[in-house]
């Protein structure tokens, strides 16, 4: 258990615009809130919603909503103890946990710390070990300084079978903790297992989260002549998964948002070289095929990419298949034509970052791009290869959801390959008539806000009024209304805790509802209550909806009598006439209802 004095000193010291902001930076204040499109469902009105005051966020597209911890658990998928543990390095306080340690292995916040650590002792071999020298002679080759290294915080793993295994093994970490994070791997000998590091003599680049946090590593040889793969990478574990992970993006994010253009290149190094020379919205792919998670990562803060992959083959190929999957994502797609034999780093050095720079400026749009290459391959005056140049181009084209990208896109492949833009338009359209199902994606698209438990409108309206209005609100709620009137029970048990305790009790023990509770609570805290007009006080509307429950209970009670057959036919009369008589008194307003509730709530209030 994590002491309740530790999570409210951490819920104290995040700022939830702060957190959410980091996640999503296209957040902007609107008002007396922050809004921004949801991240947890598709929409294209921003309906996500952040309270400053109240620290608080809710989305009234899909009714997700909760405070600074449930939105980490939410976006990172993860349980509420980690979250706590995820917020809680942000903001530098150590958890106590009462009850001991909780299980160790495999648990997300021993991974983290893990590769913290793991990363740290890469870096002081790279900068002080003599076991280094070789590595920081190659850094020097790469003409990659001190304070680059420090940046990126670049390491060395030492050429040992367990170098890493056996330093970890002194802090306290287990060997099975070292496999889960993939630093070690086992061995089976004699019937026992036994482990060694996975990382030996190699440069080692840490590979971090958005948030900045280590989760993986990727190792490369220093010698072209060594025996053995050029990079070694990190295993999917319980915090790596490569499809979702492009290597500096942490310290691209920003400038991304800023220029909403992501430069995506192919290694490290090159992406290394990128950041030095000054260009910061680059991100590396690693060698790795770019996926649809890439893509949608890439969406939340771009609206460009430009790709800059090598010009060899497999660098046209993993271009074609990039330039897909973004244009798929409604991305706009440019490509770079890098000089034969070049990649990002070595033209920077060579050449100076200018030149990298206008060859980005100059970048073909995609289709372009396509139509060049394969123009190159074919040869045009033959009917075949004129055909398999136009099937390239609806392949790419078809790729497009958007019908008003797909018009400008149809009309230049045309005008570029002599044919009608409609003849290509109808080609179009049979190809996407006859293409198969499309492949199951690796992680579901966000969805439309999908259908939700509705709440009563006066209810949460009331809910609303007792969070922003509580010293004027519940003096007359605590007096009036029996929490019992209330249809809704989710909303019944909320009035009740507001009847005994101010509205900051609903966040301070926030995490002691239920999702559904939780999602209510948000939804009333968010934004000030949409009830309240110029004309109408908060009081004033509080008595419009006391005397709706009344109404609502009296004509219960009519029901109810007129369902008894206990009673004589005089006896039925006087009380109908009775419950009559006093819904009469609340259509006439609060003045003249107020006698008669004090009578049948045998009270002598004064307000």
């Amino acid at each position: 258990m994590i002491p309740k004095e530790t999570i409210e000193e951490i819920r104290a010291r995040c700022n939830i615009v702060e957190v959410v902001g980091a996640y999503l930076p296209e957040l902007r204040r609107r008002g007396s809130t922050y809004k921004c499109n949801c991240p947890f469902h598709k929409e294209k009105t921003p309906s996500f919603t952040v309270n400053d005051g109240r620290q608080i966020f809710h989305c009234f597209g899909c009714g997700a909503g909760g405070d600074v911890f449930r939105f980490v658990m939410d976006y990172e998928k993860i349980d509420f103890v980690t979250a706590v543990n995820v917020l809680a390095e942000r903001v530098g306080v150590e958890i106590t946990y009462e009850g001991g340690q909780p299980e160790k292995s495999g648990n997300k916040d021993v991974l983290y710390k893990l590769h913290t650590d793991a990363a740290a002792f890469y870096h002081r071999m790279l900068l002080d070990s003599p076991e280094g020298a070789e590595a920081r002679r190659y850094m020097e080759e790469r003409d990659l300084p001190e304070e680059i290294i420090k940046a990126f915080q670049i390491g060395f793993a030492p050429n040992e079978w367990e170098g890493l295994l056996a330093r970890a093994l002194k802090k306290g970490y287990e060997p099975k903790q070292l496999e889960a994070a993939g630093l070690v791997v086992p061995s089976e000998r004699d019937g026992k297992t036994s482990h060694y590091d996975r990382f030996r003599n190699r440069v080692m680049f840490p590979i971090c989260d958005q948030m900045g946090r280590v989760i993986g590593f990727s190792g490369r040889i220093m010698n072209k002549a060594e025996k053995g793969a050029k990079y070694v990478n990190s295993p999917e574990t319980l915090l790596f998964k490569k499809n979702r992970v492009l290597f500096a993006f942490d310290k691209a994010r920003k400038a991304i948002v800023e220029s909403r253009q992501a430069i995506v290149v192919e290694g490290q190094i090159d992406a290394i070289r990128c950041h030095q020379a000054g260009l910061d919205n680059v991100v590396a792919s690693q060698g790795t095929a770019l996926t649809e998670n890439h893509a949608r990562m890439l969406k939340r803060y771009a609206d460009e990419v430009i790709l800059v992959l090598d010009s060899d083959a497999a660098g046209l190929k993993a271009a074609l298949g990039s330039s897909e999957i973004f244009i798929a994502n409604e991305l706009s797609v440019r490509v770079v034509t890098l000089p034969e034999g070049e990649d990002p780093d070595s033209l920077i050095k060579n050449s100076g970052k200018e030149a990298l720079i206008k060859l980005v400026g100059e970048a073909q749009s995609a289709l372009d791009f396509l139509i060049d290459a394969f123009q190159k391959q074919e040869d045009m005056s033959t009917e075949a290869g004129r055909m398999r140049v136009v099937r390239a181009v609806i392949n790419l084209i078809n790729h497009c959801p958007s019908a008003a990208r797909r018009d400008p896109m149809i009309h230049s492949a045309a005008d570029r390959l002599n044919i009608s833009p409609l003849a290509l338009s109808q080609d179009l359209h049979r190809a996407k008539s006859q293409q198969r199902p499309a492949r199951k994606q690796e992680e579901a698209p966000l969805q439309s806000a999908p259908a939700r438990k509705t709440y009563p409108r006066q209810e949460t309206a009331l809910l609303e009024l007792l969070v922003h209005y509580y010293p004027d609100v519940h003096p007359l709620v605590h007096d009036f209304l029996p929490p019992g009137h209330l249809t809704d029970p989710t909303c019944k048990q909320l009035v009740e805790i507001l009847m005994l305790d101010p509205p900051e009790t609903l966040t301070e023990g926030f995490h002691e509802f239920d999702d559904a509770t939780q999602k209510i609570i948000s939804q009333v805290q968010v934004e000030e209550s949409r009830t309240i007009d110029n004309e109408t006080s908060a009081v004033e509307t509080a008595q419009r909806y006391i005397l709706i429950f009344w109404k609502r209970h009296l004509e219960g009670e009519l029901a109810q009598l007129a369902r008894r057959t206990n009673l004589s036919n005089e006896e039925r009369f006087v009380e109908t006439s009775r419950i009559k008589q006093d819904i009469h008194a609340l259509a006439k307003g609060w003045e003249h209802a107020r006698p008669m509730l004090e009578v049948r709530l045998h009270k002598d209030v004064e307000f």
